[in-house]
């Protein structure tokens, strides 16, 4: 038995299962919680997907809780079940399921945007998964790109369901941010409305080739989270998509849950009226590959955009291609849905905040001084917008030297979302979302000098207070 067949080898233990010792293992991907194993089982090809540590007894009730509710849903939804719960030797859990071919952000990485009726039948399959999975009383509480897979078939599928194990399993805040909605960044609120949300952006996504919100060159992640929440999402105009199809996209993710449909059936009838009548244009073989996936045998770690991202577009060496494959996706009564032709292989940009500011020490002159230079000239503060409101007060107190720590404390006559800049003499820039507190505590080095400014958006524009020091650092823009 090799290494990796030792490392993934289970135990019957918890109400686990022991795969067979034939089963031939290799390495699919790198997540941003688990790492994800294609097995080859004597029925079908599967993933085992393998999380960092046990699940306790609570989240095992809940994981099985939420797998019998969506095992019961009638008609079954497009929805990738779990087939089992395993334990490794080491005490991790995994999960089993069935092995899809790829993801949709895979496929728009390697092939560009899909044509438009190829969005309303992928946007309908996966409005109507939801709408079932919503009606059981579960969210889904992630969607993005990387959880839209596809059948070797061709048919689109939703993966990685359950608020719990996201809990249980953080992931990094900032992962896939551009498909999180306003609240989940504001306030981690996780529910239909977000869902929602998400399932707009991943058609935003599929519809144009690029994120509602794509990352701009020399961003902090700081400053993009305050992008997102200050810009909406970009008009859908496009030669030769319908109007009503822009017209859902662009309700779904409305920044005010209140203002995004009442629910995914809504979406899901609103779509089901666009499916075209008769089979899209088939893209021909030379435009795509569809290669079957098999278990990878070149011992290569490919990265991974989520559990089920596979990144490289090229299919390992032993991987067999063949011709493609049709699937008729989610049917309606009524009217018979395209088949759609995905390339199955194994393997409108917002701009720069207007007074985004780097701080940083000046080469040459003052040494003690650290200034500001903006990214783009901030308009003059008298300058009136028409149709504004009156302009935004915010102020940052002097900053509280404690040594290993400095306090932070600012005000506002309104609710915004903040930014807090950080330059340290001799450090790389730091940008740190405070969401919409008005108070941080700033690690820092004990010695260094450092100057502070606070960012903050009312989801119209971007505002700044100038930036202060401690220490004697003299701070300009």
């Amino acid at each position: 038995m090799s290494m990796l067949e030792e490392q993934v080898r289970q135990v019957a233990d918890m109400g686990g299962t022991t795969p067979g010792s034939s089963e031939r293992l290799a390495l699919l991907a790198h997540g941003p919680v688990a790492t994800v194993y294609a097995v080859s089982h004597v029925d079908r090809p599967t993933a085992l997907k393998v999380y960092p540590a046990r699940f306790d007894r609570r989240t095992l009730t809940a994981v099985e809780r939420e797998l019998a509710l969506l095992r019961g849903l009638v008609p079954p939804a497009r929805i990738l079940l779990i087939d089992g719960i395993e334990r490794m030797e080491d005490g991790r859990h995994a999960l089993r399921m069935e092995l899809c071919a790829q993801s949709l952000a895979a496929l728009v990485e390697r092939a560009g945007a899909l044509p438009p009726d190829d969005v309303v039948v992928l946007g309908y399959a996966l409005a109507s998964a939801l709408a079932a999975a919503h009606d059981a009383g579960i969210v889904h509480g992630g969607l993005s790109p990387a959880n839209v897979l596809f059948r070797a078939s061709g048919e689109p599928i939703l993966a990685d369901f359950g608020v719990h194990l996201r809990e249980v399993f953080p992931r990094d805040p900032l992962h896939a941010i551009e498909f999180v909605s306003p609240e989940t960044l504001r306030a981690g609120t996780v529910d239909e409305h977000a869902d929602l949300y998400g399932l707009g952006a991943v058609l935003h996504l599929a519809l144009t080739g690029s994120s509602p919100h794509p990352r701009e060159l020399g961003e902090q992640p700081g400053e993009r989270v305050l992008r997102v929440l200050a810009g909406p999402a970009p008009a859908l105009d496009l030669p030769g998509v319908p109007a009503e199809l822009s017209a859902v996209i662009g309700k779904l993710m409305e920044a005010d849950p209140a203002n995004r449909p009442p629910d995914a059936s809504w979406v899901a009838e609103r779509l089901a009226d666009l499916l075209p009548q008769q089979p899209s244009a088939s893209p021909s073989q030379d435009d795509f590959d569809v290669v079957p996936v098999e278990a990878r045998a070149d011992g290569q770690s490919p990265d991974a955009l989520d559990e089920f991202g596979l990144a490289s577009p090229e299919p390992p060496p032993d991987v067999r291609t063949g011709p493609p494959v049709a699937i008729e996706p989610a049917a309606r009564p009524q009217r018979r849905p395209p088949w759609i032709r995905y390339a199955l292989a194994g393997g409108g940009v917002l701009a720069l905040l207007a007074v985004a500011a780097t701080l940083v020490l000046r080469a040459q002159g003052d040494p003690d001084e650290l200034h500001t230079t903006p990214r783009m000239p901030p308009p003059p503060a008298s300058a009136a917008v028409p149709g504004s409101v009156a302009a935004v007060r915010l102020e940052l107190a002097d900053p509280i030297d404690r040594g290993d720590q400095v306090v932070l404390n600012w005000t506002s006559d309104r609710t915004l979302d903040y930014l807090v800049v950080v330059a340290g003499e001799g450090e790389p820039n730091r940008y740190l979302f405070a969401h919409r507190n008005t108070t941080m505590t700033v690690p820092v080095d004990p010695v260094r000098k450092y100057c502070f400014l606070i960012q903050a958006t009312d989801s119209n524009q971007v505002h700044e207070t100038p930036p202060k020091g401690v220490r004697g650092a003299v701070c300009r823009k």
